[in-house]
């Protein structure tokens, strides 16, 4: 087995090798993770989003998300949440603990908004809040731009409820499926220098 697999700064600097790889490749399993949180009735929800960001010296992730959903409400009501990847290729799962922070009408959300294609800023022209109930099957987008893009300047008025995800890795738990023997470290992240520890799979 090569060291990819044996030696904990060779794994992680390949974690952070793969989840970088995956903000650029859309086609990358770890491009959509799940996204579980606690919600305020205490039950846990997850959810797929898009990888948007990695910041790989503060080891923080990024996807964006609609300010008025419910999942905003819960993580103001509590900052804890888990990240799950898996690749089936190379066959290796993360599951990332993280501590998450929302950023809305601030330097952080606009500069990501600045870079967001007019596609997807149509996402946050809806207008009802995500979750809301519906007398028909509608994604709430105004008819108006159903099958087009909004202009840049209608574009704007989305910007209220578009919110950036930050999520601040605490701990990684890596695992790597393999017949002839499966391999699992714990990252504790909340240090200056992680700590590696060998679990049993």
């Amino acid at each position: 087995m090569s060291e990819y697999y044996e030696k904990p700064e060779v794994i992680f600097k390949n974690i952070k090798n793969l989840l970088s790889k995956a903000v650029r490749d859309r086609g990358h399993p770890y491009h959509t993770p799940a996204f579980s949180n606690i919600s305020i009735d205490n039950q846990v929800e997850s959810r797929l989003v898009v990888l948007r960001k990695f910041d790989e010296i503060n080891l923080i992730l990024n996807f964006h998300t609609d300010f008025r959903s419910p999942k905003i409400k819960n993580l103001k009501n509590t900052s804890s949440s888990y990240m799950l990847f898996y690749d089936p290729k190379i066959k290796i799962q993360l599951r990332i603990k993280t501590l998450s922070t929302i950023h809305n009408l601030n330097s952080v959300s606009k500069k990501a908004w600045d870079y967001t294609k007019l596609a997807s800023r149509k996402c946050y022209l809806t207008q009802s809040p995500p979750t809301s109930t519906t007398s028909k099957p509608e994604d709430g987008i105004p008819d108006h731009l159903i099958g087009t893009d909004p202009s840049k300047h209608e574009s704007e008025t989305g910007y209220k409820n578009f919110a950036v995800i930050e999520n601040k890795i605490k701990n990684i738990d890596w695992l790597y499926l393999k017949s002839s023997g499966h391999r699992r470290l714990n990252i504790n992240c909340t240090q200056k220098n992680p700590k590696f520890k060998w679990l049993i799979p």
